[in-house]
This record gives structure tokens, C-alpha cells and sequence, in this order.
């Protein structure tokens, strides 16, 4: 007798679509030998193991998230934003600084003494001029003495400051001083020195004045006085500025030279140069001369010793490496 048997084949390989195949057979069932073929177990388990390599994820590989219904992307996170925030310095204006030439006030110049006296003297406040019976100072023939006022002498004086880093300009010869803004200013007010110490105490030092303005021994003298007191009582410092030799001075080393060299030697060199100009003023020249180091000395030399000293020649004003001034 035969019967209609329904096969169903389904294909297994892996990354395919999986598409059942249904065949219908008539077989003969009267034969009682039928059996039904299953598929060997060694190739069964090869494709098994195939397809669950295939669809198990690479090794150190992490697997791609992708947003499904449930779980919607994380949004991008957004960068803050920026503020430019733009400061405004204040801008500072500041007279141009005079030399000190230019700050000497000449009252036998008209215009010079048209200003003079336009301008307003320092406070009595400061000092009289009535002599003090006490001696203040021991260089007696330059400077006076003076009965200070409460300006000198109030800490709590009206519009006193006490700073701690005070300023101050040199004084210059002559009662009178020439501002950046062409005013002029009674250099007696700078004869008081107020400031605020290391340790914040309010201190007031008080230099006699000098019994002639336009003698420069006293004037030097004054300006060290003052400088020593701000310096060894602040942190305030003073860069003290070379003279420029003059030429005196480089007609002195013209002729102790020779071949460029001293004739006697670096250190008596430098001995005796300091011996006939160390203090010495010189007509024309800007205050008494300084003491002059070896290595001051050797510069000037090596600076101008190709060109000039070497030649018979003395460098004269504005000389240098590139200048073509011509010497003398």
C-alpha cells in the first residue's frame, strides 16, 4: 500500500536565510523495513559549533550599541559655552622724564625767572629760617641751620603720607627744580623725607638745607644723605647712573697708553687715573668726577682702543662701534 510521506528540509548554513523545503513522497508502507535517515552526529555538531562562532562577538572587540524602541540614543552632550570676558586696563599718562640738565632752572634766564616767580615757595611749615641753637649737622660750612616746623616734626601733620616705597628725584643745583610739565617746584619740600619702614612704623627724616643751592659739594652730599635713608629703611633701590668720561679724562688715557695697553700696568693704571680726576669738577663738566673701577676703565679702553686710542685718536661725544663721528 502506499502512503504520501511529508519530508521537511531546512537549510542550516550559517549567515543565510533559513528557507524550509517541504517535498512530498509516496512511499510504499507495506514494506516494514521504512526507517527514517537522521543527520550524523560528528557533522551535527560542527555546524553547531559554526554558527555559534558566527554569532558570538569577535574577542576584545566591543560590540556596537545600537538604540532600539526601548532605549532611545544618549544625546550628545553639548560643550558649555564660552564667555570672552574683555578687561579694560585704564590708561596711564605719564610726563616724559627730564635729564638732569634739563631740570636746572637758570634764574639769570628771564623766562626762567618769569616762572620762578609765578611759582610758589614750601611752607614755612616745613622750616624758618631762623637759626636753630642746636647744631643738626656737622658740615657746618655747607649747610644751615633751621628751626624746623610741625611739617618736620607732626607725624599726624594734615595731608602727611607716609609711603613705603617712597620717590625721589636728585636734587639739581638751584632753589628751583623744572617739572616734566614745565612747572618749576621749591626743592626745599624735598629736604623732608616721610615713609613707612620695614617693620611699619612712620618715620620722618629731616636734612638741613644747603647755605648756597648751587654749591654742588653740598648738593652730592644731600642726595646721598637722602638716598641712604630711603634705602636702608625700604626696599626701595636706587640704580645709580654712570657719568660718561669726559674728554679730560680720555686725553689722560690716550696718553698713558701704549699699543693699546697700559704703560705701567692695569693696576697703576687705575691708581693713578683715580689720583688726578676722583672728586676733581671740571669746567663743563657735569658735577665732581667719580672713582673710576678696572673694569670701568678696561671697557672704555677695549670699546674705543681700535678705533681711536689705538690711532692717537680720543672717542669724542656720541663715539661708538658703529658710530662715524669723527675724533679728534
Amino acid at each position: 500500500m502506499k502512503s504520501c510521506i511529508v519530508k521537511l528540509r531546512v537549510s542550516l548554513v550559517p549567515g543565510r536565510v533559513r528557507v524550509p523545503v517541504v517535498k512530498t513522497v509516496c512511499v510504499d508502507d507495506s514494506d516494514t523495513d521504512s526507517e527514517v535517515e537522521f543527520m550524523p552526529e560528528k557533522l551535527a555538531e560542527k555546524i553547531k559549533k559554526r554558527m555559534e562562532k558566527a554569532s558570538a562577538p569577535a574577542a576584545g572587540k566591543k560590540r556596537k550599541r545600537t538604540a532600539t524602541v526601548d532605549e532611545a540614543p544618549a544625546p550628545k552632550k553639548k560643550k558649555p559655552a564660552t564667555t570672552t570676558t574683555t578687561t579694560t586696563t585704564p590708561t596711564t599718562i605719564t610726563q616724559p622724564a627730564l635729564n638732569r640738565k634739563g631740570r636746572i632752572v637758570d634764574t639769570n634766564n628771564a623766562s626762567d625767572a618769569v616762572l620762578i616767580a609765578a611759582s610758589l615757595k614750601a611752607s614755612d611749615d616745613i622750616y624758618m629760617s631762623d637759626d636753630e641753637p642746636a647744631t643738626t649737622t656737622d658740615e657746618s660750612s655747607l649747610y644751615k641751620n633751621v628751626v624746623w616746623g610741625p611739617e618736620a616734626t607732626n607725624i599726624n601733620y594734615p595731608g602727611s603720607t607716609f609711603p613705603k616705597s617712597p620717590q625721589f628725584s636728585q636734587f639739581v643745583p638751584g632753589r628751583w627744580e623744572r617739572m616734566p610739565d614745565s612747572t618749576l617746584s621749591d626743592q626745599k619740600s624735598k629736604l623732608v623725607v616721610k615713609l613707612t619702614d620695614k617693620n611699619g612704623r612712620k618715620r620722618i627724616f629731616k636734612n638741613p638745607p644747603p647755605k648756597d643751592w648751587n654749591n654742588q659739594d653740598a648738593i652730592t652730599a644731600l642726595n646721598k644723605r637722602t638716598v641712604q635713608q630711603i634705602r636702608r629703611n625700604t626696599e626701595v633701590r636706587f640704580r645709580e647712573v654712570v657719568k660718561a668720561y669726559i674728554p679730560e679724562e680720555r686725553r689722560w688715557i690716550l696718553n698713558n697708553l701704549s699699543a693699546g695697553k697700559p704703560q705701567k700696568g692695569w693696576k697703576t693704571f687705575v691708581k693713578d687715573f683715580n689720583t688726578q680726576f676722583e672728586g676733581q669738577t671740571i669746567p663743563g663738566a657735569d658735577g665732581p668726577r667719580p672713582k673710576r673701577t678696572h673694569s670701568s676703565l678696561t671697557k672704555e679702553v677695549e670699546r674705543f682702543g681700535s678705533d681711536f686710542y689705538c690711532k692717537g685718536k680720543i672717542p669724542t661725544a656720541g663715539s661708538g662701534k658703529n658710530s662715524k663721528s669723527k675724533a679728534k
